[in-house]
C-alpha cells in the first residue's frame, strides 16, 4: 500500500495563545490521533520539526544559505506524519481526522513519486 505524508504546517502564532494545559490537551490529541492509526495499522512515522533550521539555493555553481525555513513564508511546517493509504483519495479522509486542523491546513502528497500523478 502506498505511503501517504501529511505536512503538519501553521503560522508562527497559532498555538501561542494556548495556555500550558491547553497546549499539552493538544499535544495529546496530536498522540492519540497517531496511536489510532498505528491501531489500524497505517502510521508509518512522524514527528515535529525544528523551527530552526536553514534553506540552501544554488545559483551559478554557488551554494547560498540562509536562516529558515520561515524565509520567505507565511506558514512554516512545523511536523510531520507518514500513513498507509490506498489513494491520494483515502489519504486525505483519514487527514481530515487530524486534530491540527483547527490551528492550520494539512498538506497530504504521496511518497515516491514523482511528476504531477496523484
Amino acid at each position: 500500500m502506498p505511503n501517504y505524508i501529511g505536512f503538519i504546517r501553521a503560522t508562527k502564532d497559532s498555538h501561542e495563545h494556548l495556555g500550558p494545559d491547553e497546549a499539552q490537551r493538544v499535544l495529546e490529541n496530536y498522540m492519540a490521533w497517531a496511536d489510532e492509526r498505528t491501531k489500524e495499522g497505517r502510521f508509518v512515522s512522524g514527528g515535529g520539526l525544528s523551527k530552526r533550521g536553514r534553506v540552501l539555493r544554488g545559483s551559478g555553481g554557488e551554494v547560498g544559505a540562509t536562516d529558515g525555513p520561515h524565509t520567505e513564508a507565511t506558514e512554516i511546517v512545523g511536523g510531520y506524519q507518514v500513513i498507509e493509504a490506498a489513494d491520494l483519495d483515502q489519504a486525505e479522509k483519514i487527514f481530515a481526522t487530524h486534530p491540527h486542523l483547527e490551528f492550520g491546513p494539512i498538506e497530504v502528497r504521496k511518497i515516491g513519486e514523482r511528476g504531477c500523478e496523484d
